[in-house]
């Protein structure tokens, strides 16, 4: 079975021995003939902006574009093309999508879609944190990701028995874009103040000085004697950039994070290239590490073995394994989206504490469930509500119990 990792930053694909086999940014560009993706979109980003989309992936829409690419004319229409392009380099048939926990399932309703017109024959869909749960020991983390466009900072709770994505917020002005964007302003005000020339003014030059930031954030450092240099009119023009300038910048763009209760965070690959990202943070929390691409695919490949042929549904959470070891795949603790009903298996782990929805867990005590649970999160007597499928016969909610109520659907988990 392939894996295909799909979120604002790129999308990517392994065979079913994890060797990766597709893998480029979200981002489209048409030439007035065709629809390209990826590094060859990326070039042409500053120098033909209007021609490119970038947002597809993150947003997960059929919003309609400012103005059509090609046959493009939505986000859904971008989104049909790149898996095509990458069904075409990799003949994907059947497949599991890890995702962002910010998708809702009616999102992922249409990327179910989207991808069964593609060819595509997926079998569920896996929130990205919970493959990462040996990239930290400590019972609770957050997960960092930055995509083109915006920033992803995920809570990941890890009990004695379950792993969970508990909360998940977006920072739209920490994507990649954004961070070479500050950069590039620096830039074009080092050359105004040393040469008179601004750089961002012609779309040429501002690609040319694009493409020299990003082959930075490639190689994962700032030289120690960064230069620009531009070519405009057959002439070269060029100046020394002080490099403290932009990771001071980048220090304050950090600020929106917070990160005052994260002690421990991951980050993925694609977060820690950018250059000092990873020495700032370390600053700013206890324990920081990265995440290692090879062992989080391997873990999806095992957690997409809980998926029931047939269906496809969304694992939000599920019993903690020893990935070391051959074990029992674990039991998908998610919604079903082929229909409104979900599935669980009830074991007896003591009381729960929250209630997980799509992407978060909320408080049993939150007022959001008055309707059928009083003020110490206690079932309501007369509440028409379901437990595990039939009327309720207990007056408290314990770990791993399913929840309906007025046509919404909650695994009921504990969290420490």
């Amino acid at each position: 079975m392939h894996l295909i990792d799909i979120n604002d930053g790129g999308l990517t694909c392994t065979n079913d021995q994890g060797e990766v086999v597709y893998e480029q940014p979200s981002i489209a560009y048409f030439n007035g003939k065709s629809l390209l993706f990826g590094h060859e979109a990326l070039a042409n980003v500053k120098s033909h902006p209007q021609a490119c989309a970038s947002q597809y992936m993150g947003r997960l829409s059929d919003e309609t574009l400012a103005s059509p690419l090609g046959e493009a004319l939505n986000h859904a229409d971008l989104i049909f093309h790149h898996l095509k392009k990458m069904i075409a380099a990799t003949s994907t048939e059947d497949c599991a999508f890890l995702i962002p926990a910010y998708f809702s399932d009616e999102q992922l309703q249409l990327l179910l879609g989207v991808a069964l017109a593609a060819g595509l024959t997926p079998c569920g869909f896996i929130n990205s944190g919970l493959a990462r749960q040996t990239a930290n020991n400590e019972p609770n983390f957050y997960l960092l990701d930055i995509g083109l466009r915006q920033g992803q900072l995920s809570s990941v709770a890890r009990t004695d028995t379950m792993l969970a994505n508990t909360s998940t917020a977006n920072f739209d002005s920490l994507g990649l874009f954004s961070i070479v964007d500050t950069w590039l302003q620096e830039i074009a005000n080092v050359f105004l103040d040393s040469i008179r020339f601004d750089p961002l003014h012609s779309a040429t030059t501002e690609q040319q000085a694009f493409d020299q930031v990003l082959t930075w954030v490639e190689q994962g450092q700032l030289p120690q004697d960064a230069r620009i240099s531009v070519d405009i009119d057959g002439y070269s023009r060029s100046a020394e950039i002080n490099i403290n300038q932009l990771i001071n910048q980048l220090s304050q763009q950090l600020d929106q994070l917070g990160l005052t209760d994260a002690n421990h965070l991951v980050l993925t690959p694609r977060a820690a290239k950018i250059p000092m990202l990873v020495d700032l943070l370390e600053s700013r929390t206890a324990s920081v590490c990265v995440s290692n691409n090879p062992i989080y695919f391997e873990q999806a490949q095992k957690l997409a073995q809980s998926f029931v042929p047939g269906q496809v549904e969304r694992l939000n959470a599920h019993p903690l394994l020893d990935f070391g070891s051959a074990s029992t795949p674990p039991t998908a603790s998610g919604n079903d989206l082929n229909s409104a009903d979900t599935t669980a298996e009830q074991v007896e782990r003591g009381p729960a504490t929250h209630l997980l929805g799509d992407s978060a867990a909320t408080a049993i005590t939150n007022r959001s469930f008055e309707a059928f649970l009083d003020e110490d999160g206690l079932l309501r007597p007369n509440a028409q509500v379901l437990v595990n499928g039939q009327p309720a016969r207990q007056a408290k909610l314990k770990h791993s119990d399913q929840v309906s109520f007025a046509g919404n659907s909650w695994q009921a988990i504990r969290v420490e």
